[in-house]
């Protein structure tokens, strides 16, 4: 059976987090949820951020435990049954196949329109994606590097360009007044978005030198990603009314021009790039090893489970991903596909991921601490479930249908199955 190489380090590791994380909900989500609720905006990013907590708890426990290429599909399947961990398979990979390219396509458009370059909206994604393309046909460990740089790049300008409007602003208190519960719910909803990704991190887990180290991986990012938000909020209460229309399309643009001037438009471009730069070159590394590990598991075409002896790198899963969603970004910033429409679909199958695993998580662990852990998260995934509406109710729904058809099919198949067991 082919298996990575163990080459990436604890620092690398936090970085790599990080990158997956921070993505298009950070240049988006801050000004929209202070636009609907001004200086209450910090409520939802608060529940979000304490509620997230047992869920990123679950992953790093099963992380530690049992780290591999295939993350989610791994443990549910482990815990919950081989039916349960090809669903969890395939709709992580239509996840990712869905919400990578949306990412790269939202930096072309900011791109486009900070610099003036029409062309940029679909150059810079296809770009952007052959380059982390031939960035994990290197490896990880030149991608865990190009993350670090381009991530303490991103926190430097981010956290800079919010120090500055707090300083020229002054600070200015949230608010403590309770908004609407109706208005309240969707704002959570939308900011539950930009705390997915940890369960990206774990197709890398595989590739990790002391899996004892993924918890601390995952308190580490947590925290700085935390900060980074509460910087950007602050910032924007600061040096931004909430009345602004431009919050709800390009709130770092607004928070650059008051906090820095004439050089505002050039820093926004630069946060841009490294933030869409960083979190395409880290998610298409996790897809590629996702899609490695499936065929490893015989659920894909055994070819993508190859890799090159020098290095254990599974090249040929890294371009069958790259071509892919390099396809698919062209058809969305040409309008074929609908960019709303792949973020609804990335994000919710996301939240999706996160209740598969706090249940594997709760079948696999044992004692008092994990039954207050898996009571915190079904609270979670239920009230999210709840607030989100439809569309996450047709994810819950698209979940059960292929778990349905995947359970149908194997029903059908005993002999392979068994065949299978005795090896």
């Amino acid at each position: 059976m082919s298996t990575l190489r163990r080459s990436m380090g604890g620092t690398v590791g936090t970085f790599v987090a990080l990158s997956t994380i921070l993505g298009s909900g950070m240049m988006i989500l801050p000004g929209t949820s202070y636009h609907e609720l001004g200086r209450s905006a910090w409520i939802p990013w608060a529940v979000a951020a304490v509620s997230v907590v047992p869920l990123l708890y679950c992953y790093s426990w099963l992380g530690r435990r049992h780290p591999s290429a295939s993350g989610v599909a791994h443990y549910s399947g482990i815990a919950l049954g081989p039916s349960v961990g090809h669903t969890a398979g395939l709709l992580a990979m239509l996840a990712l196949v869905a919400g990578i390219p949306a990412t790269a396509i939202t930096g072309g458009r900011y791109v486009a329109e900070f610099s003036g370059a029409g062309s940029l909206a679909w150059v810079f994604p296809v770009a952007v994606l052959a380059g982390a393309t031939l960035v994990a046909s290197a490896g990880a460990t030149v991608s865990g590097r190009l993350q670090v740089g381009l991530i303490l790049g991103l926190f430097v300008l981010v956290a800079g360009t919010a120090v500055v409007a707090l300083g020229s602003g002054g600070p200015v208190a949230p608010s403590a007044a309770l908004p609407e519960l109706g208005v309240l719910g969707g704002v959570l909803t939308a900011v539950y978005v930009a705390f997915t990704g940890w369960e990206t991190v774990a197709f890398t887990f595989e590739e990790h030198k002391r899996p004892d180290l993924i918890p601390r991986i995952f308190a580490a990012s947590y925290l700085i990603v935390v900060a980074l938000y509460a910087l950007l909020l602050l910032g924007l209460f600061a040096a931004v009314d909430p009345g602004e229309e431009a919050l709800e399309s390009a709130p770092l643009l607004l928070l650059a021009e008051r906090a820095l001037g004439d050089l505002g438009r050039p820093v926004t471009v630069l946060l841009v790039v490294a933030c869409i730069t960083a979190n395409v070159v880290a998610s298409v590394l996790a897809l590629s090893r996702l899609v490695f590990g499936m065929a490893r598991s015989g659920h894909l075409p055994a070819a993508l489970a190859r890799v090159r002896e020098a290095d254990r790198n599974p090249v040929t899963s890294v371009l069958v991903v790259g071509v892919t969603l390099t396809l698919i970004a062209v058809l969305g910033a040409g309008g074929l596909v609908g960019l709303e429409v792949l973020f609804i679909l990335s994000g919710g199958i996301y939240f999706v991921l996160y209740g598969v695993g706090a249940a594997s998580y709760a079948t696999l662990a044992g004692g008092d601490l994990a039954r207050v852990v898996s009571v915190l998260c079904a609270v979670t995934v239920l009230a999210v479930t709840v607030l989100a509406g439809p569309p996450m109710w047709l994810c819950w729904a698209l979940f059960a249908a292929v778990w349905l058809g995947i359970s149908t099919v194997r029903g059908r198949t005993p002999t392979t199955g068994g065949r299978r067991a005795r090896r």
